[in-house]
């Protein structure tokens, strides 16, 4: 599991260990990841003026292939739910 935002290292690694996460966050300041897998607002979103990236989360098969997308703010789960989907997920997929 990897972990990505706009945030900057510092701001990354105090958000990590404040929550006590065990995986790797990506510190996206140039956007280029967010670019890439869509998660940049467009200037008519909601949030867009605060340069915050929208919440998608992306199965990748091992061989880089994106096999299931989640947009919590289109499915507008909670992450308890969100996380129970994705789980459930990669077990129909293994």
């Amino acid at each position: 599991m990897i972990g990505a935002s706009f945030d900057t290292v510092e701001e990354q690694l105090a958000f990590a260990e404040k929550e006590g996460f065990p995986y790797i966050l990506i510190a996206d300041t140039s956007k280029e990841v967010g670019e890439a897998y869509q998660a940049v607002r467009t200037p008519e979103m909601k949030y867009h003026e605060a340069g915050i990236p929208r919440r998608i989360s992306y199965l990748i098969s091992p061989d880089g292939v994106i096999t299931r997308s989640y947009d919590l703010e289109v499915s507008g789960a909670d992450l308890t739910i969100h996380a129970e989907q994705v789980l459930a997920d990669l077990r129909s997929i293994s």
